[in-house]
């Protein structure tokens, strides 16, 4: 159950890495308006974030071991900022055998589209797409409800992310570049947190961010990546 992040999310996100920028966000409607209604424990499904280095001709390689410890990050610093801010409580993802497995690894494929479209027009933020903050009708289906049985979780949390960092090599490439003019990417993160209805599949609220400066192999560095993230719920504190 490793999907790597569409292209054309990574593809956005290369023109969006600015790290001074907030988190941007899409808010169902009926989310923001009735704050009462909002999930109050959510589950946290596996996170998909995947780590590459690149290297000096800026050819990336996945780099399973930096995957795991920023997957744990995420898991970690989710988990802490969510019992610490009040907004829900997160509780891990329960075991789960093959077929569940399967149809888990399915619904994060389909949200990953999904996010897409929602980073795409969900937002609103371009006139001929400013209707879709209204009519928020993204959805991955009810498939998941069997979490919401198993679990009695309100709703799902779903991370899905890439960071690429640069070799030694590329830092020093980087720095020879400058003195001749030629200014290089070091490197690239790009991160989106989501909540999905686990009745209905609804997507209720999506937060992103990118950076130029993350490590995802740094608590810190996740610590104030999902500090932004949950800044866009809405709501009080």
């Amino acid at each position: 159950m490793r999907r790597i992040i569409g292209a054309a999310m990574l593809v956005t996100a290369s023109v969006m890495a600015i790290p001074t920028l907030a988190a941007m966000s899409a808010i169902h409607p009926a989310l923001s308006q009735g704050l009462d209604a909002r999930p109050k424990k959510v589950v946290l499904l596996p996170p998909q974030v995947f780590v590459f280095e690149l290297s000096a001709g800026g050819v990336p390689t996945r780099m399973a071991d930096w995957e795991a410890t920023a997957r744990d990050n995420v898991t970690t610093v989710a988990t802490r900022l969510a019992r610490e801010s009040g907004l829900f409580e997160l509780i891990p993802s329960p075991p789960l055998e093959a077929a569940a497995l399967e149809r888990l690894d399915a619904h994060i494929g389909l949200y990953d589209r999904v996010a897409q479209s929602v980073f795409i027009y969900g937002r609103g933020e371009q006139a001929a797409w400013a209707h879709k903050k209204n009519e928020f009708d993204y959805t991955v289906g009810p498939g998941l409800d069997f979490l919401r049985e198993q679990t009695g979780a309100d709703a799902a949390l779903i991370v899905l992310g890439s960071d690429f960092i640069s070799s030694g090599g590329r830092r020093a490439a980087f720095i020879a570049g400058l003195a001749l003019g030629i200014v290089m990417p070091l490197g690239q993160a790009f991160m989106t947190a989501g909540v999905v209805d686990l009745k209905t599949g609804d997507v209720q609220w999506m937060s992103f961010d990118s950076s130029s400066s993350l490590d995802s192999r740094k608590p810190a560095d996740i610590d104030g990546l999902m500090r932004a993230l949950y800044q866009t719920w809405p709501g009080p504190r």
